[in-house]
């Protein structure tokens, strides 16, 4: 039972440090995409903001070019 109380221990710990990258869609996105993707929310109904901006996050985590494919010096590369 010791080797699963150890097992459970450091699985809680490791999602405490990393569990944003599992919950939130713009934790690991470039600052610059986050910021523009908030400047749009005044467009949207104030009770659907939160909704749409996960939405909106969660599209562009999925299909964001990775540094690798745009090249460092690409503007669409982020920060």
């Amino acid at each position: 039972m010791g080797t699963f109380s150890d097992l459970d221990k450091k699985l809680t710990e490791n999602i405490y440090d990393h569990g944003s990258r599992l919950t939130d869609p713009s934790a690991d996105l470039p600052r610059r995409v986050v910021e523009t993707v908030g400047l749009l929310m005044p467009f949207i109904q104030p009770e659907a903001r939160e909704a749409v901006r996960l939405q909106i996050l969660g599209i562009i985590h999925e299909h964001i070019f990775d540094e690798i494919e745009t090249g460092p010096g690409d503007p669409a590369a982020g920060d």
